[in-house]
């Protein structure tokens, strides 16, 4: 008879059975610490779009506000560069409704980064960023602001045209209305399959063929180049494609994430929609750019005044009259209305002829700068009695107060040479159409600051009140 084989000691099993635990252990930690960090890594992904997308979007808005309005007189406070169609870095010189010739949309393409000053931003799946711009404040062509008040000037009534959609499909910013967006920023994502496609997305580019070394699409129209067509990172989803956008339309962009029952496996969802976007409204750029031109007043007014011939006087104010289109003339004994045009006739006259008719040369805010007259219609202007115009030889440098300001916050104490307010978006209540609207001071500035008498009110923006103010 065979033995049976010999039984391991007690110790040995307890010993088996301990490096069975540990083993079991350590599979579980690893397939955890694989979950933790696949999850990590999406995390990563989703700081680096946020990101990018942010400073794209900073970028953008300074690039905005800060425009050079020296180079030219047609460039404005606002105005956006065209979007990169090229995959080159750089804006394109011009971005109209459509290519006349390729039908193609240039409104629509990467982020110009090269032209913002900004490193080469990617996100989370390593690409770069995509970029609409709305019509109201591209660049170029821009509509030309023929004379204050007319469509197409840029100005604190000015109103983006792009539709924003949430992954729900519902608007959030109504390009048809009063509420579209000025500007998008999108993060294209990862590799799919779009809608009624029958291929997955190809970002390819073949050197010497259609692209060159640098990834520079050459194909015209570049969107025959897989690298630089929007249908091979731009999803559609609820009906909205976000390859395709019209000004002032329902059909715009779409926000993802978004996913759909796969139809080979109902349990499973497929993602259709991976586009991340950030929006630019209005509401947060106008304000910087009221300040912009605020600042370009103020800074007009303070060379004026500290001309020796002036000796810290300021010229009269515009009169506001409602039976006539905005009248643009300096007015004698008018102190409140708005910025006066040169020749300063009247100013003249009340000093004795010692002060000067024209705005210094290092002023940017002539009546024939084309920038000026998108926003000379929201811009007003008072002048405290001690600084108003006079002989201004024969007075001492500074005048006395209290016949001078007051502006509050800061404080009710009357010490304010002269105020400027910069009128923000028309409230409700409010009209800007015919010359009786445009001669009411109440159809554009409020908290009493419409009253144009001494006392003046700053204050942050609420859905009564819009004003921005300054003053010295």
């Amino acid at each position: 008879m065979r033995r049976p084989p010999p039984s391991l000691p007690k110790q040995q099993r307890g010993a088996l059975l301990i490096l069975l635990v540990i083993a079991l252990a350590i599979l579980a930690v690893t397939v955890f610490v694989g979950m933790l960090s696949s999850s990590d890594i999406q995390n990563e992904r989703n700081k680096k779009t946020a990101a990018a997308l942010a400073e794209a979007k900073a970028a953008l808005i300074g690039f905005a506000a800060g425009v050079n309005l020296t180079t030219t007189a047609n460039r404005r406070p606002g105005d956006l560069p065209c979007p990169d169609i090229n995959n080159d870095g750089i804006a394109e010189t011009s971005c109209g409704n459509a290519d006349g010739t390729t039908g193609q949309n240039l409104r629509i393409g990467r982020l110009p980064w090269k032209t913002l000053g900004l490193t080469d931003l990617r996100d989370g799946e390593g690409e770069r960023l995509w970029y609409a711009v709305s019509n109201n404040f591209k660049n170029n062509t821009r509509t030309i602001c023929t004379s204050p008040g007319q469509p197409g000037c840029l100005n604190s009534d000015s109103k983006g045209t792009i539709t924003i959609r949430n992954s729900n499909g519902q608007i959030i910013y109504d390009g048809s209305g009063s509420t579209g967006a000025v500007a998008i920023v999108i993060s294209p994502g990862a590799v799919l399959q779009r809608q009624g496609a029958a291929n997955t997305q190809d970002r390819s580019c073949t050197i010497g063929t259609n692209c060159d070394a640098a990834e520079k699409c050459t194909t015209n129209p570049t969107s025959l180049t897989p690298k630089c067509n929007p249908v091979n990172y731009l999803d559609i989803g609820n009906g909205e494609d976000n390859t395709d956008f019209v000004d002032g339309n329902s059909n715009g962009f779409i926000n993802g994430s978004i996913s759909v029952a796969n139809p080979l496996n109902p349990n499973n969802r497929i993602v259709i929609v991976n586009d991340r976007l950030l929006t630019i409204s209005t509401d947060e750029i106008i304000p910087l750019l009221a300040k912009r031109v605020g600042g370009e007043v103020m800074n007009c007014l303070a060379i004026y005044s500290a001309t020796n011939q002036n000796n810290q006087r300021y010229p009269w104010a515009a009169k506001l009259d409602s039976s006539a289109p905005p009248n643009y003339t300096d007015a004698t004994d008018v102190r409140f209305g708005r910025i006066p045009d040169s020749p300063f006739s009247n100013t003249q006259t009340s000093s004795g002829s010692t002060m000067d008719t024209n705005w210094p040369g290092a002023c940017k805010i002539t009546s024939n700068s084309g920038w000026w007259l998108n926003w000379k219609e929201m811009v007003f202007y008072g002048v405290a009695d001690a600084y108003k115009p006079s002989n201004a030889t024969n007075l001492p440098m500074s005048p006395a107060c209290p016949s001078c300001l007051k502006v509050n916050p800061p404080s009710a104490t009357a010490d304010k040479r002269v105020v400027v307010i910069v009128a923000g978006k028309m409230l409700p209540g409010q009209s800007r159409t015919i010359n009786a609207d445009k001669g009411n001071a109440a159809n554009y500035l409020e908290g009493g600051n419409e009253s144009g008498i001494d006392m003046y009110t700053s204050g942050n923006t609420t859905p009564t009140f819009n004003d921005y103010l300054f003053y010295k």
